[in-house]
């Protein structure tokens, strides 16, 4: 794949200066490219940007609803909320109206369990399990005030204020005195009496710290605090120190457990970690974010020293570390070793790149029908081009 050259391509979002500062990973508006990223580029960042959204719309939304052509053409919630936050990036309003739709109409909660969350899954054209996933409405809440912000329709903050209190209300629990967020609604799933579902994965900070820019509610600072404390905790535990499970639970001390039946390793559901805290790091230059980040790095250092690769999974053994490689897994890795200035960080780029192909002018990763990786894996474009260095006292 040759070189192309660098452009200085802007897409105006149009919004006020404020979110330029409330947002520089997810900056509504392409930047111009850094000098200074040309010459190791495969391609222009701001080319892959527009052409996998491009790629993103014709493959996997129809009508506003998000398929899975690997999963039978399912729905998630998750990726609702994922393509609305894209489209508000892309200033394509038609299509986050469209994605907004299809949710209210035939995910929302709202009737059948009296709260605004989103039931997490779709298929065979009806709603398959009615549960809802935190991951999901702390997407489509953030995607509902960004709109607000570049569309200035009192619509979106109106609905995303419904959906914030219902995640407090039903997806938060309070143990031993601190405030954690669940992955579903209290009771449901793997919890009991004794123990408390953790999703590491779920913890966005950067979206928290803004519900409580427009709520007012304390309890959202709690669940950054949340955020960090826990994953302070789980990186420094691990078999793999640096890394985080994709899931845990509490016990009612708030000691950290092994989840049963779910796996304990970091694979695709930690994958998300360093990319949701390396927003809340460009974001809010949080001196914990980094330090996160950094032992994330460490561990990457070490195993591309020792293997050549960063492997798509680690669990407690090298037995049962994945064989395989995955873009995903280098964009998370790209995004913690550029963050913590690593010297890997531009080869993470480079393997991420290799997943790239193009098709006129579409982009996609990995595979054409992929939806989880090209859901998040161009998320690394972003750094390229709206990376900055912020001052630290870490």
């Amino acid at each position: 794949m040759g070189s192309a050259a660098c452009s200085h391509v802007r897409i105006d979002i149009l919004l006020q200066p404020k979110m330029k500062t409330l947002f520089p990973l997810l900056l509504l508006s392409l930047l111009p490219l850094l000098p200074g990223s040309c010459s190791a580029a495969p391609v222009n960042p701001e080319e892959i940007v527009r052409g996998s959204w491009a790629h993103y719309k014709r493959t996997f939304i129809m009508q506003g609803r998000v398929v899975r052509p690997q999963n039978t053409n399912d729905t998630v919630s998750e990726g609702e909320a994922y393509a609305m936050l894209r489209a508000v990036l892309m200033n394509d309003k038609k299509t986050f109206d469209e994605c907004l739709a299809w949710s209210e109409a035939t995910l929302s909660r709202k009737e059948s369990h009296g709260d605004n969350l989103l039931a997490w899954h779709f298929e065979n054209g009806r709603v398959s399990d009615s549960t809802s996933a935190s991951d999901a409405d702390i997407d489509y809440a953030y995607s509902l005030l960004l709109a607000h912000r570049a569309w200035q329709e009192s619509r979106y903050l109106d609905l995303s204020r419904t959906v914030l209190q219902s995640i407090l209300d039903k997806e938060s629990v309070l143990v031993n005195n601190k405030l954690y967020l669940l992955p579903w609604p209290v009771g449901k799933g793997g919890s009991t009496p004794e123990t408390v579902p953790q999703n590491p994965s779920y913890y966005a900070p950067s979206h928290f710290r803004l519900f409580y820019e427009v709520t007012g509610d304390k309890r959202w600072i709690e669940l950054v605090d949340t955020t960090y404390e826990l994953l302070g905790r789980l990186q420094k535990s691990s078999e793999k120190p640096g890394l985080v499970p994709d899931w845990c639970a509490l016990d009612l001390q708030g000691n950290i457990i092994p989840m049963q039946g779910k796996a304990n390793g970091y694979g695709w559901d930690a994958v998300r970690v360093p990319l949701r805290i390396a927003a809340d790091y460009y974001l809010n230059n949080d001196h914990r974010a980094l330090k996160v980040l950094r032992r994330f790095s460490g561990f990457f250092e070490q195993e591309f020293r020792e293997n050549g690769k960063i492997a798509s999974g680690y669990s407690g053994s090298e037995s049962t570390k994945s064989p395989m490689e995955n873009p995903l897994f280098y964009a998370a890795a790209y995004a913690a070793t550029e963050a913590a200035d690593s010297p890997i960080a531009p080869e993470m780029l480079h393997r991420l790149r290799n997943y790239i192909h193009q098709n006129s002018d579409e982009w996609y990763y990995n595979e054409a029908d992929d939806y989880y990786v090209n859901s998040l894996a161009w998320l690394a474009e972003y750094f390229q081009i709206t990376k900055k260095t912020p001052t630290t006292n870490d």
